[in-house]
């Protein structure tokens, strides 16, 4: 049979490509909406400086309590900056018990690279990163529930320590990461809010 003059002006169409169907009525697939420039966000960008803070504080300074470094030997400016902290504040830096190196230790090689995927994800907009924020969040509010309510409650640590200057440096581990928890609480977080 011989196409009709109106078959043969019209483009073939090409078929879609397998599972496209299926990718379009799947709401898993849903399609991605740009998240606003960081500088539109000024919550995230707060978090972001503080998951900078925190990435220094977790690659560079936790090391030294890590590897038993012993601060007050120290002549690099971190060293020297994580002993002027100990000796002013937080003692306990100057000899810190086993259960404080592994905290040190999980911050250090756990949270720290972490905190990098966290300033990609809040840079970029990325939705992905809700369920690893909310562990990291309820994590380190667990943690730093525990190293303070040791800060307070250990006798003998509360005779050397300055409980004031220990919390100013030492909260906004824990307001951060409530923030955080706050930030990320819709199953989008960074789509658009709708009214």
């Amino acid at each position: 049979m011989t196409p009709t003059p109106a078959e043969t002006s019209r483009p073939a169409q090409a078929a879609p490509p397998p599972g496209a169907r299926r990718a379009a009525s799947d709401p898993r697939q849903r399609s991605v909406v740009a998240a606003a420039p960081l500088r539109e966000r000024p919550l995230d960008a707060f978090l972001v400086a503080w998951f900078c803070v925190f990435a220094l504080t977790s690659l560079v300074y936790e090391q030294f309590v890590v590897f038993g470094v012993d601060l007050a030997a120290t002549t690099d400016p971190f060293g020297r900056s994580w002993y002027w902290y100990a000796r002013s504040f937080d003692p306990v830096f100057l000899d810190p018990p086993l259960w404080l190196r592994v905290m040190c230790g999980i911050d250090g090689y756990v949270f720290g690279p972490f905190y990098l995927v966290l300033i990609y994800a809040f840079v970029r907009g990325r939705d992905w990163i809700r369920v690893p924020a909310l562990l990291y969040g309820a994590a380190i509010v667990y943690s730093t529930a525990v190293y303070f309510g040791w800060e307070m409650l250990d006798p003998e640590n509360r005779a050397r320590a300055s409980l004031l200057g220990v919390f100013v440096v030492n909260i906004p581990y824990t307001i951060v990461p409530l923030l955080l928890l706050w930030r990320v609480r819709r199953p989008r977080p960074f789509a658009p809010a709708t009214a």
